[in-house]
């Protein structure tokens, strides 16, 4: 963990090669503990590459309680009237397993899945486990990891790195007829502007 807390003080990002641009729109969920000012430099950079994207709007990402869920399912409405169709889902670290419950309850509405550097086999070992135990309260009982773990019926993208010291990269992705598993280099806390990330995603969405 202090080496993740190093390299988000330490990290400078560099200037991606030219990528693939995309004209969707993209909903992006932040991670554990963070709100859609985190997911700011991520959406931009989505942005320049042709996408619409919107936050999930529901101030710091507590997990997937029953709020939050229920506030994700109108977000998802809200963005696929905007756009006029289905739209892609970006999760980031726990905003992955909200993006993959959404996309089990809304296939219909989500034309892809991308999560960064999230826990979806669970249960996984974690520096924030405490904080998520204490959260987990709260959540609601439907959300076994049994559920989590079903093949997504769209295409999805697991991205993950064996540098992760917050996240076992083995429980960040499953396998699915669909899914596609993309590793990069770096740690958890700088993900959202790593470079090979920011490609991915690109790549991903276009």
């Amino acid at each position: 963990m202090l080496t993740e807390i190093w390299s988000l003080a330490s990290y400078r990002p560099i200037q991606p090669p030219p990528l693939p641009q995309g004209r969707g729109t993209v909903l992006v969920i932040p991670a554990f503990l963070t709100a859609d000012p985190f997911t700011g430099p991520l959406r931009r950079f989505l942005g320049q590459c042709g996408h619409a994207t919107v936050g999930w709007g529901q101030g710091m990402n507590l997990g997937p309680t029953a709020a939050a869920r229920d506030g994700l399912r109108r977000r998802l409405d809200e963005a696929c009237a905007q756009a006029g169709g289905p739209v892609d889902v970006v999760g980031i670290s726990m905003g992955g397993l909200l993006a993959r419950d959404l996309a089990l309850d809304r296939p219909h509405q989500i034309r892809r899945v991308v999560t960064v550097g999230s826990p979806v086999r669970l249960p996984t070992a974690s520096p924030l486990e405490p904080l998520i135990r204490l959260c987990a309260r709260h959540y609601a009982g439907d959300l076994a990891p049994e559920r989590l773990a079903q093949p997504l019926p769209m295409p999805s993208t697991a991205i993950y790195s064996r540098d992760d010291g917050v996240v076992a990269w083995q429980s960040c992705w499953v396998p699915e007829p669909l899914g596609q598993v993309v590793a990069v280099e770096g740690p958890h806390v700088t993900m959202c502007r790593n470079p090979e990330v920011l490609r991915a995603l690109a790549q991903a969405l276009a």
